[in-house]
């Protein structure tokens, strides 16, 4: 094909977004919610308008499948640690497939899972485009590599991988280009993509990111489809130049690593670790009815930055009574303390 037909592709562009998601996270209220949940009693159950199965999965103690109408929209894994005496650092993450960004607005997913996880980096997440195009054509802009295409089929779906898909071996990025119709009717979802059916072709391209690179950029920033382009055309352009038509800007998500002296390695080391038992210690004190961040307010640990984030007025009050307890307590004691010696002194007399 000619070059100038690269901007052909433009009009053949069906979808462009996010197609799954997965982060690492931590329950906001844990005891609370694993009593509404009541995992110990039941397997299913209902929280807000979804049900829940809970599930077998290796590795992990189990996993949660959140469903609506019958489409699984979300689960979350929950990390079965060697030790459960020392299960500091936790492994759970949560995942937001496909068919939730094909039913659900973003903000409906972001409502999801931060009414209920705290979430921290991400896992993985997949950035996909669906063009009216057949699978044969789409190829044909894609270069060749020694090293770069692979080829697997499975359920009779044909896929192009582009980098090595085995995750033990690449843990940064893949891109996949396979017949999205074939994929359609194999997985049985002809209801929800009942448009695509009516085309003659639909083909798939897509990235997925890896750990190493996916926990270098926070999850919601995913929720931006300008972002996503750019770092879907940074992880392209050196294969193909079919999405030349898109603009962008070049997005890496690569970070270099420096390896840091053994002191300053021991050092961050340590300081994680004792992170990690902070925030152990934090979590079993709120389980207790206690609030970690008052219990710091109280004994004034905390930085001038942090009391304007908590409103600085309302910090300054905490402080102000709790020094006034304070005082009032060491006076109560002093008082009964010296009333005691009194006593001892009028008994010894």
């Amino acid at each position: 094909m000619a070059e100038n037909n690269f901007l052909n592709f433009q009009n053949d562009i069906i979808h462009f977004g996010l197609d799954h998601l997965e982060v690492y996270w931590t329950f906001k209220h844990e005891a609370e919610y694993f009593d509404l949940l009541d995992f110990d009693n039941s397997n299913y159950g209902e929280l807000d308008n979804y049900c829940f199965t809970k599930n077998e999965a290796p590795k992990y103690k189990y996993k949660i499948i959140f469903t609506m109408d019958n489409y699984t929209l979300f689960a979350y894994y929950k990390w079965k640690p060697k030790d459960e005496k020392q299960a500091i650092w936790t492994k759970d993450y949560i995942v937001v497939y496909s068919t939730a960004f094909k039913l659900m607005e973003y903000e409906e997913i972001v409502w999801f899972i931060e009414c209920y996880f705290d979430l921290n980096n991400c896992r993985r997440f997949d950035i996909c485009i669906d063009l009216k195009t057949d699978t044969s054509t789409i190829l044909s802009y894609f270069k060749e590599y020694k090293t770069g295409r692979e080829y697997k089929k499975s359920w009779n779906i044909e896929t192009k991988y582009i980098w090595e898909y085995n995750i033990s071996l690449n843990r940064r990025q893949v891109i996949r280009i396979y017949d999205k119709k074939k994929d359609i009717i194999v997985k049985r979802k002809t209801k929800l993509y009942e448009q695509y059916l009516q085309l003659d072709n639909v083909t798939r391209v897509e990235l997925e990111m890896r750990r190493e690179l996916a926990k270098n950029i926070y999850y919601q920033d995913l929720f931006d489809d300008s972002l996503l382009i750019w770092i879907f055309k940074n992880y392209l352009y050196k294969h193909s130049k079919i999405f030349d038509c898109i603009d962008w800007d070049r997005i890496t998500l690569y970070r270099k690593i420096v390896k840091p002296s053994k002191e300053i390695s021991q050092s961050l080391f340590y300081k994680n670790f004792r992170k990690s038992v902070f925030i152990w210690h934090a979590k079993s004190i709120y389980e207790m009815w206690f609030c970690p961040v008052k219990i710091l307010i109280w004994e004034q640990l905390i930085q001038p930055t942090t009391k304007k984030l908590l409103f600085e007025d309302i910090v300054d009050s905490i402080e102000e009574n709790e020094r006034r307890l304070k005082a009032d307590a060491i006076s109560e004691f002093n008082k009964r303390k010296k009333k005691n010696l009194s006593s001892d002194q009028n008994n010894y007399d």
